[in-house]
C-alpha cells in the first residue's frame, strides 16, 4: 500500500549555471521521492525546476545552496505545500534575496478561483 504524499515542493529559479545546478543537486540528495522515475532536478538552458512529492524534502539545505549563491539577476520561487498542516509557504528569489510567507492552502484555492 503506498502511503500518502505529505510534501509537495515545486520551484524554479533562473538564470542558473553549472555551480548552482550542482549545489542544488547536492541539497537535494537527501530527498525521499515518493516515484524514482520522476527527475526531483531538471535543468533546461539557463533553468532549473524542483518538482517534488514525498515524505521528506530537505527545505532548509536547498534554500542554504541557493542563498549562498543568489545573485541579484536571479529570479524564481519555492512552493513548499504541506499537505497535513494545509499550509504553503513560497520563498520567492529577487534581486538577490529570499523572502518567505506562508498562508492557508484554503486562502491559495479561493485566491485562484477555485
Amino acid at each position: 500500500m503506498r502511503y500518502r504524499s505529505l510534501l509537495k515542493v515545486y520551484g524554479h529559479i533562473h538564470p542558473a549555471d553549472a555551480t548552482l545546478f550542482s549545489a542544488l543537486k547536492d541539497a537535494c540528495a537527501a530527498a525521499l521521492p515518493d516515484n524514482d522515475d520522476i527527475p526531483l532536478l531538471e535543468q533546461e538552458g539557463d533553468l532549473v525546476r524542483i518538482s517534488f512529492e514525498g515524505a521528506f524534502f530537505p527545505v532548509e539545505e536547498v534554500l542554504a545552496a541557493v542563498q549562498t549563491r543568489l545573485l541579484p539577476e536571479h529570479q524564481g520561487k519555492l512552493d513548499v505545500l504541506d499537505m497535513d498542516a494545509w499550509r504553503l509557504v513560497r520563498h520567492v528569489f529577487r534581486a538577490g534575496r529570499v523572502e518567505s510567507r506562508s498562508g492557508s492552502l484554503n486562502q491559495v484555492l479561493e485566491y485562484s478561483g477555485h
